[in-house]
Formats: C-alpha cells, sequence, structure tokens
C-alpha cells in the first residue's frame, strides 16, 4: 500500500540495491562511467551492506514501456526504464570483507530523512502507546539518505536477466524503502513492467515503527508506489493512549490516494480478544496515521454479538477537540423522569474537512429527540467552523425543546481574521424549568507582532426577562520590551422585566493601561473610568503602582512592598478623593528552634486619603513543626489579624475593613507509620473560651490495592460525635475491586447513610465494567472503559450519558 501514509504519485522511481556478492567483471569494465554523484550513492551502498544495486526510473504514465538500456550501464531517467547494475567489490574479488564502518553518530530529529540502513528480515516489535520507547538505535555517519520521490530496494543477492524492461529477482533479506515507509521479505521479483512482488513473510513498517502491516504476499507498484497485501494484518500504537490497535483483513489493498481498502476486517485493542471484545464487518478502509473505517461494523464481547452498526470510525491519532467525538454504540438505561431511553450516533463524511454524526434518542415517557452535528474546515485554512442542533418534541407537555450552537473562523491573513459565535438553548435537561436564552457574539481581531486590535459586538437574551447587548475594543501596543500601553473602551445596554418590575441601564468604560519595567522596579499608570445611567463600582482616575524588584535585599529576612497611588471616586455618591497604599510582606523567616522548625510571616498595609483619614491592617501567621520520634510530629500554628481606622469610610466600596480583630490557633498531632496508617487529631480554638471542635482522620493501607478512610469531628460539652465518613477500597477477587462510602449517623442509631457502591471488574486486561450505586439519588450506573482509552471511560447507566464504546473510537 502506499505504506502506512499517504504519497503522491512521483515523477521518477530509482531503485538501488546492495547484494552481497557478485560483480560483472568484464561487463562492468566496458559499461559506461558513472557520474561523480553515482559513484558516490554506489561506493556509500558498498561501505553499508556491500551488496548489488539496481535503479528503476518512471513516470505516473498509463502504459510506461522498457527502453533498452544496454546492461552495466547508468541510464538516465526515462519513462518506464530498468537498469540493474552490479559494482564490483573492494580489490576486484567477490570474496573480499567491507571496508570497516564509520564511527556512529545520533540521527537528527530533522522530519522526512530516511536512512537507507538495512534491519533484520522479522519484523520489530512495536512499543505499546503508554510504555517508553527505547532509544534509537546510533545511525553510522555517511549513511546514505533516500531522496525525495526515489525507491530504494537492498538485499543479498540479485538473479536473473538484469536487462531493463525484463523480469529480474532479488533475494535475502529484501528492504524496499520508499517515502516514510519500507517493505521487508525474503524474496521480491520484478515483472519487467511495474510490479514488485514481496514473498517469503513480507511486512510493511513505517519510519517512527509505531505501526506495521504482515502479509502472504505483497505486490508493490513501483509507479503509484502502492500496495496490495494478501492476508493482511498489523498492529499500531497510533491514537491509543495504551496498549496497541490489531486489525486483519483477507484482501488488503490501496487505492490512488493512499487509501487501503480490506474485505472481512477483525480489529480489537485487546491483546487476548477472546476474554475482550472485537469489532467485525464487511469491509474496511484504513487511512493511514488517521483513521480505520469498518463498515456494516458488528461489536462481540467475547462470542457473544451484541450490536449492528452500519460504520465505525477509530482514529489512528490523537483527537485534540474531545467535544467533537461522536459516539457509535448505544448508550441505554433507565431513569424515572425520562423512563427507559437508548441514545445512538451516526457518523459520516469522508474527510477531516467536512465530517460528523447524526444523533437519534428515543425516550419512552419523552419522544424521539434528533440532532445533527457538523465540522467542517476548507483546505486552505482559511474558514473552519461548527454547528450542533438537537430538537425533541416532549409528549408529556406537547412542546418542541431546540438547541443550536454554531461557531465559524475566517482567516482573511495572518495578521486578520473574525470569529462568529451562536447559541440558542430551550432545552436545559431533565426537572429543569427556566426560559429559553440566546447568544450572539462577533469578533475581528488583528494583531501583528508589536500591536493588535479587537472588536466584539455580544449579545445576550433570556427569553423575554433580560437583554443585553454590547460593543468593545480593545488595542494594544508594545512600544518597546519595556514599555507597553492596552487601552479598552466599551459600552453595554441592558434592559430587565422579572416579576412586573422594569429596569434598563447603559453604560460605558474607558480603561488605559501603561506598562513600563526598569532593571529596579515596575511601573503601571493605569485610568479606569465608568459613565452610567445607574452609577456603580469605583473609578480610578488615575491610579499608579509601583512594584519594586528588591527592597531591603540584605536583610535578615526577605521583604517585598507594593506602592499604590492615585484619585479615586465612586459615582453612586458622587464622592472622589485621593488615595496612597503602602503594603509590605515580611518573611517568610524561617529558624531552627531546638530541633523544631519555626517560620513566621507578616503583612503590613497602611492607607492614607486626602480627607485626612488613616487605617492599617496587619495580619501574621507562625508555625512551629515539632518531630517527637520518628512516627509522631506535632504541628502548632498561630494567626492574628489587627485592624485600625475606620472601617467603612471613607469609602462605601473600596478598602472595606472587619470591625473587630481576630486571632486563632490550631494543633495537629499526626501519629504514622509511612504508608500502612496516619492519624491526624485536629485540635483549634479562637482564644474566645468557646469550645471547638476536634477533628479526626484516620487512614489505613494494610496493602498496594486496599485502603481505609475515616474522618469527622467530635463536639465537646457532651455533644459527641457528629458524623463520620467512612471510605474503603479492596479487592474483591480477581482483577476486581470495590470501593463504598458513606457516612456513620452516630444520633441516629449509629445507622450508615449517603451510601455509594463502586465496583470494578478487569476483563481481559482490555476492558473494565464499572458499576456504580448511590442511595441518595437512586442511581445505578454500569460503564465500559476500554484499557486502551482509560481517560475516555463511557456508561450506559441511568442517568449517565457516555457511548458503551470509548470516545476515542469516533471520528
Amino acid at each position: 500500500m502506499r505504506g502506512l501514509r499517504n504519497r503522491p504519485a512521483l515523477a521518477a522511481v530509482a531503485c538501488l540495491c546492495a547484494l552481497a556478492s557478485g560483480n560483472l567483471g568484464g561487463a562492468m569494465a566496458a559499461a559506461q562511467t558513472p557520474s561523480l554523484e553515482d559513484q558516490r550513492a554506489i561506493a556509500l551502498l558498498n561501505a553499508t551492506t556491500c551488496g548489488e544495486v539496481a535503479q528503476v526510473s518512471t513516470q505516473p504514465t498509463s502504459s510506461p514501456t522498457p527502453t533498452p538500456v544496454p546492461a552495466g550501464s547508468l541510464p538516465q531517467p526515462e519513462n518506464g526504464t530498468l537498469q540493474f547494475f552490479q559494482t564490483p567489490r573492494p580489490n576486484g574479488s567477490p570474496s573480499a570483507s567491507p571496508p570497516p564502518l564509520p564511527s556512529t553518530v545520533t540521527p537528527t530529529a530533522t522530519p522526512g530523512i530516511v536512512y537507507l540502513l538495512r534491519g533484520g528480515a522479522t519484523p520489530p516489535a512495536i512499543t505499546p502507546a503508554g510504555q517508553s520507547r527505547p532509544m534509537p538505535t546510533a545511525v553510522p555517519s555517511g549513511t546514505p539518505t533516500l531522496p525525495p520521490g526515489v525507491i530504494g530496494i537492498i538485499a543479498d543477492k540479485v538473479s536473473g536477466n538484469i536487462r531493463p524492461g525484463h523480469p529480474g529477482d532479488a533475494d535475502g533479506n529484501v528492504h524496499i524503502f520508499y517515502g516514510d515507509e519500507e517493505i521487508v521479505g525474503e524474496h521480491a521479483h520484478y515483472d519487467g513492467a511495474r510490479t514488485v512482488t514481496i514473498t517469503g513473510h513480507p511486512f510493511i513498517i513505517d519510519a517512527q515503527q509505531d505501526s506495521i502491516l504482515n502479509a502472504d504476499e505483497i505486490y508493490f507498484d513501483t509507479i503509484d508506489q502502492t500496495a496490495r497485501l494478501v492476508n493482511g494484518n498489523g498492529e499500531s500504537a497510533q491514537g491509543v493512549e495504551r496498549g496497541l490497535v490489531h486489525y486483519t483483513a483477507q484482501d488488503l489493498h490501496t487505492d490512488s490516494n493512499g487509501i487501503g481498502h480490506g474485505q472481512h476486517p477483525y480489529v480489537t485493542t485487546c491483546e487476548h480478544p477472546r476474554g475482550g471484545y472485537h469489532i467485525t464487518g464487511k469491509t474496511m478502509d484504513i487511512i493511514p496515521g488517521d483513521r480505520i473505517v469498518i463498515y456494516q461494523a458488528i461489536l462481540w464481547l467475547g462470542a457473544a454479538a451484541v450490536f449492528f452498526l452500519p460504520k465505525v470510525i477509530i482514529p489512528l491519532r490523537q483527537v485534540s477537540d474531545e467535544s467533537s467525538r461522536q459516539q457509535y454504540f448505544p448508550n441505554i438505561g433507565y431513569d424515572q423522569y425520562e423512563g427507559y431511553w437508548i441514545q445512538t450516533k451516526y457518523a459520516f463524511g469522508k474527510d477531516r474537512y467536512y465530517y460528523g454524526y447524526y444523533e437519534l434518542n428515543y425516550y419512552t415517557k419523552v419522544g424521539l429527540g434528533l440532532g445533527y452535528v457538523a465540522f467542517f474546515q476548507r483546505k486552505n485554512g482559511r474558514r473552519s467552523g461548527n454547528i450542533n442542533f438537537y430538537t425533541i418534541h416532549d409528549r408529556r407537555v406537547d412542546q418542541t425543546q431546540t438547541n443550536l450552537m454554531m461557531q465559524e473562523t475566517e482567516n482573511y491573513s495572518k495578521t486578520l481574521h473574525s470569529t462568529v459565535n451562536y447559541s440558542y438553548q430551550s432545552n436545559y435537561g431533565p426537572l429543569t424549568n427556566l426560559p429559553a436564552n440566546e447568544n450572539l457574539s462577533l469578533s475581528v481581531a488583528h494583531q501583528t507582532q508589536k500591536d493588535s486590535q479587537d472588536y466584539t459586538f455580544t449579545h445576550t437574551g433570556i427569553g423575554s426577562q433580560s437583554e443585553s447587548n454590547g460593543l468593545t475594543f480593545a488595542d494594544t501596543v508594545q512600544f518597546s520590551p519595556q514599555l507597553s500601553e492596552s487601552l479598552n473602551f466599551s459600552m453595554t445596554n441592558s434592559s430587565s422585566s422579572y416579576g412586573g418590575f422594569s429596569s434598563s441601564n447603559a453604560s460605558a468604560t474607558l480603561d488605559s493601561i501603561l506598562h513600563w519595567s526598569t532593571k529596579g522596579a515596575d511601573y503601571e499608570l493605569t485610568w479606569d473610568k465608568s459613565y452610567s445611567r445607574v452609577p456603580y463600582g469605583d473609578d480610578e482616575i488615575p491610579q499608579l503602582q509601583i512594584r519594586p524588584y528588591e527592597f531591603f535585599p540584605h536583610f535578615i529576612f526577605p521583604i517585598s512592598a507594593e506602592f499604590t497611588v492615585g484619585e479615586y471616586s465612586e459615582p453612586s455618591n458622587a464622592f472622589n478623593t485621593s488615595r496612597a497604599d503602602l503594603a509590605f510582606v515580611l518573611g517568610p523567616a524561617v529558624y531552627k528552634v531546638f530541633g523544631s522548625d519555626f517560620q513566621a510571616m507578616m503583612n503590613v498595609t497602611q492607607y492614607a486619603y486626602g480627607t485626612g483619614d488613616l487605617k492599617a491592617a496587619i495580619t501574621q501567621n507562625m508555625s512551629l513543626t515539632t518531630p517527637i520520634t520518628d512516627h509522631i510530629v506535632n504541628m502548632l500554628t498561630y494567626n492574628e489579624a489587627n485592624y485600625n481606622g475606620p472601617a467603612a469610610v471613607p469609602f462605601q466600596f473600596l478598602d472595606q475593613q472587619p470591625t473587630s480583630n481576630t486571632k486563632g490557633a490550631q494543633d495537629l498531632l499526626r501519629l504514622f507509620n509511612g504508608s500502612v496508617y496516619n492519624l491526624s487529631l485536629g485540635f483549634s480554638t479562637l482564644m474566645n473560651g468557646v469550645p471547638q471542635p476536634v477533628s479526626y482522620q484516620f487512614q489505613l493501607s494494610p496493602s498496594a490495592n486496599s485502603v481505609l478512610l475515616l474522618g469527622g469531628s467530635y463536639l465537646p460539652q457532651g455533644l459527641g460525635f457528629q458524623e463520620t465518613n467512612v471510605q474503603f477500597s479492596t479487592p474483591f477477587g480477581r482483577d476486581t475491586q470495590i470501593e463504598f462510602a458513606g457516612n456513620v449517623n452516630w444520633d441516629l442509631d449509629r445507622r450508615v447513610t449517603d451510601k455509594i457502591v463502586y465496583l470494578t471488574k478487569t476483563i481481559g486486561q482490555c476492558y473494565q465494567i464499572q458499576v456504580l450505586y448511590n442511595e441518595d439519588s437512586k442511581l445505578l450506573n454500569v460503564s465500559l472503559n476500554l484499557l486502551a482509552f482509560p481517560s475516555h471511560g463511557t456508561g450506559f447507566g441511568i442517568g449517565q450519558g457516555g457511548p458503551i464504546i470509548p470516545t476515542n473510537f469516533n471520528f
């Protein structure tokens, strides 16, 4: 097949074969003298593999015709010509030893480089996804590389008629290099026209060695660079998070676009599919590095066929937009509100430029729901977008509910683009009664390396209750690495009507920020002013902030500072005055005290106003950690907050402070033994004579797969224990884990309430069956999680949306 990658038809193809023995002797002596470049290529191949070289040059014409060329010569590229030639061994002897290999170097990561270096005759092991790949083997320096559009062949021996246009054979560890792929087999036969037949346990592997195809026979077309595999099978680590994707087909071949096609496919991500799942179908398409598409697919769990769908898509690449994944196997369940239900999604689209899925849901109590989700993109990348539409007619209330979301992005140039977003939602889900709402956003952005401008219009509506429209302009300029300015202007008009009361407002805001950085400090000048029919908030007209990078750098403990000064106003009460703010952070100060660790930190803030008012705030935190023994640690903490000055003046909203000071202390005692057990007892006081609860938490891990957690509090003065939260996880048979969470209510005869039970059963190291029961919500949820995609758990239980096959199985 065009291997594991899509390759266009090439204008010229050259085949180079390096053989372990043989020479032409007099034939080479009478041959035309090779060019300097050809001599170098031959020498490099001899130094690497000591073999024979074959060169073929083709054009993708409908019927190439061989042109006879004398054996042993180096032909010029001509349509459909084939020329085999052999090179003499060192010292003219077939048995002479090859020259020593040069020193090795590590290959670079330059994409597209293919080294003409022959490997083994057996398929290498593919490293499963989720495991560390071995370090790449160093490539000998001077190893030739495959030029673009060229086919390279390396073998042990060439036999047969070596005249162009006639059949030829290569035997012994045959390697055919083309594009980013490599075909390997024991024997290759050229029919003299265009086809090379590879036999002897042949296989195709990509340059990354994360995908491989095996077959009984491989037919390689040297003009179209496509391959047909008989009884093909393969495996790939592309697209999965753990393990491999395995697939087989009776007849696997490629078309002129490099897309593989197979009959009667079999696909699984299980290493032991009889103990897990697999998917069969009538036909299969493999788009290398992209996806596998199975038509008329049947899902099997073990030996049981459980579901049929017209098409299933399994990606061979990571899908970046998780929200765009489809579900191809049904989501089945029951709940009291909607009754029994089944949810299915059917994919459409042939490429990544237009694809999506249709959604079909049926609820016995509600009715039939239909959806359409599509993603589109122009091939030149200038336009892209998506549409998400869903509607359902609720026969219980005889009302149709519809949701719609649309997004489109247009790239006019490298620096100018626009985005349109629209959403309409009338269905919020079960037991939710809210009016429909719509949101519209239009934006145009221009961005260069030094400046950017953004124009945005927004509209929001909630039924007939409220509406809001806004227009925003943002401009950012980077004058230099140290100096920048951002300007924002916005206008908003809103209205609302609730319960017979109506209101409206219109406002405009101008915000300008000038930022300057120096070696010693950071400066920020802000002008923030709002104009509104109904005044609110506060304005900065203007404000200057100074943040020194170093403040008393050689003091005994760290000190940082921030100075703020400006003119402020509160439009709601027509008040304005000047204000200065000096903020200091002292610490942390860290000391060793008789084997204990002491740490302290203090925050000091001083405010001064143009009215003559002064106020301040001081907060401090200290901790003392004392290891009593190797298994007992005590930590004592103290915190205090002190406020001075008028709490609620001169501003009504700015710089509000509590009216009273606070202080408290906490003591945490820990008894532990590594990860086996951990008991924490917490005591606290607010220094007001009122007893505080004693908290406790206990963790026990008798084994690596089991854990017990207990947590709660005890109230003094005869109130006793409150609820104790109990959680445990333990094995429950082979490959089975059970988890429990609940609360012991000591006031209700020690009754266990709020019970949640979670059971996980792993089958065949392939997938997990997960069962969840929640007592409070009367929820029973059963889900299936393929281990190949552990981050995409799925479910078909009550009240739980999600597919049976994980979302990573969708395009």
